[in-house]
């Protein structure tokens, strides 16, 4: 009887260390139904699959640092998974004349340099501060792109954010160069 409960309480233990696994992957699969309703032009439900995701992105970090659950793939997977979540709804901006072609190319050329250099890392090379308001202020962005609201009104706004966002991009950018190049 007491073999049986230590092994359920290992694998509720290895549950719960995975549960922000568990969401960092959930918010990957939220990226097909994203490119459907992208699409066909649903803003409503790209709105709402935004805001999920920028839910799902909370609570993993949130359970991984308050829980000491922190591994090397959540370090890699998790910014792979914002940073898949994030660009297809700027791709669809850019195919759309919302935001520029170069600044999203840009933005394309930093993310991908920087995942090659986030598996180089033991610990994955974690986000920044900066980096993590990077992601926030493309978050916003695209939460005002697509919210279901006057457009008018708020679309300055989003631009807005972009561009703020674009610019973390440029600063992030030679800040984990400049730290990847400390550790060589």
């Amino acid at each position: 009887m007491k073999n049986i409960l230590l092994k359920k309480n290992k694998n509720i233990k290895q549950l719960i260390a995975n549960i922000p696994n568990i969401l960092t992957i959930s918010r990957l699969f939220l990226t097909f139904p994203l490119i459907i309703f992208l699409e066909i032009n649903r803003p409503n439900f790209v709105f709402a699959l935004i805001i999920l995701g920028g839910i799902t992105d909370y609570f993993d970090g949130y359970f991984a640092r308050k829980f000491n659950l922190t591994t090397k793939f959540g370090a890699i997977i998790d910014p792979l998974s914002d940073k898949i979540f994030l660009l297809i709804p700027l791709l669809w901006l850019s195919k759309m004349e919302i935001i520029p072609f170069w600044s999203l190319a840009i933005i394309l050329f930093r993310e991908l340099i920087i995942s090659a250099l986030r598996t180089t890392k033991k610990d994955g090379l974690p986000a920044s501060k900066l980096g993590k308001y990077k992601t926030f202020s493309f978050f916003i962005a695209l939460v005002i792109f697509f919210q279901p609201f006057s457009k008018d009104l708020l679309s300055s706004l989003g631009i807005t954010f972009y561009w703020l966002g674009f610019i973390l991009t440029l600063i992030t950018f030679i800040d984990y160069l400049r730290v990847k190049k400390n550790t060589i």
